[in-house]
């Protein structure tokens, strides 16, 4: 058993996962669509200082096992409802201008996977994909003006993301890095919604399975919604 694995971004991520980022982005493009007019309520914070909120959204998580039977890769993939927690720091490095500000933060999250999938294949035997929690450490940068906040986050994942396979287990706590795309919205001076993607990758493990040697991609993406509490 390994208690820590490494990983990197998978080379060549799991279709389902490529699926999933793909609508992430097409969510969020719709959502800077949405007039900053929505709201005529004016604003007085300049989105700097401490927040902590709640999230909801949809998840997918999938493995990609190389060279199954017959030369294709077998496909492990499951989606769910996330549940989860945030919270963060925004900082504004170069003041406020007139239009807005460049903000900077750090943000700590941690949500609910729920994901259980397997599948039977003539060369590798029984293998199965179980998680059930992801949570990051990641920088926030991006524009805000008084009401909108458009911003991009990348950082370190951690999750209990784990594939089984004949023989083979890696139960533990694997390590991997999360990119995405959010949009946030202030409804008052004090509480704030939010839409984000990220996506996760937790590199390839280079397996031996049924006596020749396979990688396995693995990765997770999320589309959620939130909201807020700044102080």
């Amino acid at each position: 058993m390994n208690f820590l694995k490494r990983g990197s971004l998978p080379s060549q991520a799991a279709p389902a996962v490529r699926i999933r980022v793909y609508l992430v982005l097409l969510s969020i493009s719709v959502l800077f669509l949405l007039p900053m007019t929505a709201f005529a309520q004016q604003v007085k914070d300049n989105w700097t200082g401490p927040y902590v909120g709640l999230t909801l959204g949809a998840n997918g998580t999938a493995a990609s096992i190389e060279d199954g039977a017959n030369g294709n890769d077998l496909d492990l993939d499951d989606s769910g409802v996330s549940f989860g927690v945030v919270g963060g720091y925004n900082f504004a490095p170069f003041g406020r201008s007139e239009s807005g500000q460049w903000l900077i933060g750090l943000e700590a999250d941690a949500q609910t996977l729920d994901s259980d999938d397997s599948a039977n294949d003539s060369l590798l035997g029984k293998a199965s994909l179980e998680s059930n929690w992801v949570a990051t450490t990641r920088v926030r940068a991006g524009y805000a003006w008084e009401h909108l906040h458009l911003y991009g986050t990348a950082g370190l994942a951690l999750s209990d993301i784990h594939v089984k396979t004949a023989g083979d287990d890696d139960d533990g706590v694997r390590a991997g890095f999360a990119v995405g795309l959010g949009a946030e919205l202030a409804i008052n001076e004090n509480w704030s919604g939010r839409l984000e993607g990220i996506s996760y990758g937790f590199g390839e493990d280079d397996r031996r399975i049924a006596g020749s040697d396979h990688d396995i991609g693995i990765g997770a993406a999320v589309v959620r919604i939130g909201v807020s509490r700044r102080f």
